[in-house]
């Protein structure tokens, strides 16, 4: 982002002006600052987006969410900040798309695998697949598996993971997908139209030029 993202109202050219005079490196560091702090509140209203949007079960989502810091360059137009997630799983959510069955078909969880019986709650550490041990067919588990294979007889009813309760049959997962559709919901891009504006930018950069200038002249805030 270079000079040019800044008009010169509110004041900025004066502050600009007092940098200048200052410190060679002011008004890098006040736009450093600038853009460090725009990630971060885009980075705070995604979350804020999420909580609204998805049913978050997990805290790895809300924590997926970083913020990448910018640095004082000679070059402003070279200086920049991010903001984003590194789930794997969040970008689908935010622009839509096709998830497809990595083998045959996707494992869905029926609620008997949840937390509470509840769509919101998170699956059971019982019945992760990942922890969930060797998963067998024909009906019964063995080596410490939780969870087994079962194509049942009657028409109609689809296969899936199995678990036993005494003699009873429970659900735990249904296979009969092999793609499912995921709507979009924009929890990203509306926090960036929300504060990636001129106005924003000014409202801030004002913000930090002032404290640029008691830093360098030794003035406690």
């Amino acid at each position: 982002m270079g000079r040019d993202m800044f008009s010169y109202e509110s004041n900025i050219k004066a502050y600009n002006k007092t940098l200048r005079k200052i410190s060679q490196e002011g008004i890098p560091r006040a736009i450093a600052a600038t853009l460090t702090r725009q990630a971060e509140i885009t980075n705070i209203q995604a979350r804020t987006n999420l909580k609204k949007k998805l049913v978050v079960r997990a805290k790895y989502t809300t924590n997926s969410l970083k913020v990448s810091e910018s640095r004082p360059k000679p070059r402003i137009d070279a200086m920049y900040s991010k903001a984003g997630t590194i789930s794997l799983y969040l970008p689908i959510q935010e622009e839509g798309g096709v998830i497809r069955a990595r083998r045959k078909f996707i494992a869905v969880p029926t609620l008997k695998a949840r937390i509470g019986g509840k769509y919101t709650g998170r699956r059971r550490p019982m019945f992760q697949l990942r922890k969930a041990g060797k998963i067998n067919r024909g009906g019964r588990g063995s080596g410490g598996g939780k969870l087994f294979y079962m194509r049942p007889r009657r028409a109609g009813n689809p296969p899936g993971f199995f678990t036993r309760k005494g003699k009873k049959l429970i659900r735990i997962y249904t296979l009969n997908r092999t793609e499912m559709q995921i709507k979009g919901v924009n929890w990203f891009s509306d926090a960036v139209k929300k504060y990636h504006n001129r106005r924003f930018l000014e409202k801030v950069y004002v913000m930090e030029a002032k404290k640029e200038i008691a830093r360098v002249r030794g003035v406690k805030r």
